[in-house]
């Protein structure tokens, strides 16, 4: 803890300079799954997403071009997800009504502040359901905040796609707000340094770096992998025999 206080306290020496790369750490567990590490790398072209140092497994969120990039070392594959947009005039509409609120919990004790602001916990509700907890500060890393708000956008405009191929009984408020209609709501509060929600799952900050120096080649694709898009997966036209 006294780390992490430390780490955001030195945050808002950085806060007024120009960002470079920002190194984020997180410890993350879903149900049935040994407690895992992602980390993050964030400037102002990409987020890439990956296990850690000499990961080949990775996600690359092209920012300026709008494309997330899923690479597979053990397929040795590139899947490409575009962003999507809807037809002018086009609106996309939930099954059914979602009604969303926001209950602020009480003042956690012993809470870091970063610029006068200390960690606050909030439940994100919908249909009177607790879908998510969100302990976050605002004005932690707000470049990387609008980084993974950006991304969870894309993302969700992907799922729109083949949200109506899902069957009527698979049909959750609180999963249809986090991954289409509302997927980035968890970053209004700041950036959360500890969330948990729906099946067990739970991501907690372990360490941050604003003054990161990433290699160049984290962010280049392998170009002798095959490429592909989500598209022409979804159209069977992807093939991985050998």
């Amino acid at each position: 803890m006294k780390k992490l206080v430390f780490l955001l306290m030195l945050s808002v020496l950085f806060s007024c300079k120009q960002q470079g790369d920002t190194l984020v750490l997180f410890m993350e567990q879903e149900s049935g799954v040994e407690p895992y590490q992602t980390r993050m790398i964030v400037n102002k072209e990409f987020v890439r997403v990956d296990d850690g140092e000499g990961s080949k497994t990775f996600v690359l969120y092209d920012r300026k071009h709008k494309v997330v990039y899923s690479v597979n070392p053990d397929e040795k594959s590139v899947m490409a997800i575009h962003e999507k947009k809807l037809k002018k005039g086009q609106v996309f509409e939930p099954p059914f009504k979602l009604t969303h609120s926001v209950k602020n919990m009480p003042e956690l004790k012993d809470s870091p502040k970063i610029n006068g602001e200390s960690a606050k916990h909030y439940q994100l509700i919908t249909n009177d359901k607790v879908c998510h907890d969100v302990v976050a500060i605002k004005g932690l890393m707000p470049h990387v905040v609008k980084a993974l708000t950006e991304f969870h956008n894309h993302m969700a405009t992907d799922s729109v796609v083949t949200f109506n191929n899902m069957p009527a009984d698979m049909h959750e408020a609180c999963d249809m707000t986090s991954t289409t209609f509302k997927p980035a709501r968890q970053y209004q509060f700041g950036f959360p340094i500890q969330e948990w929600g729906n099946r067990e799952y739970t991501r907690s900050l372990v360490d941050y770096n604003v003054d990161y120096k990433a290699k160049p080649e984290l962010f280049v694709l392998p170009q002798d992998y095959k490429h592909y898009t989500v598209q022409e997966l979804r159209e069977g036209k992807v093939s991985f025999a050998k």
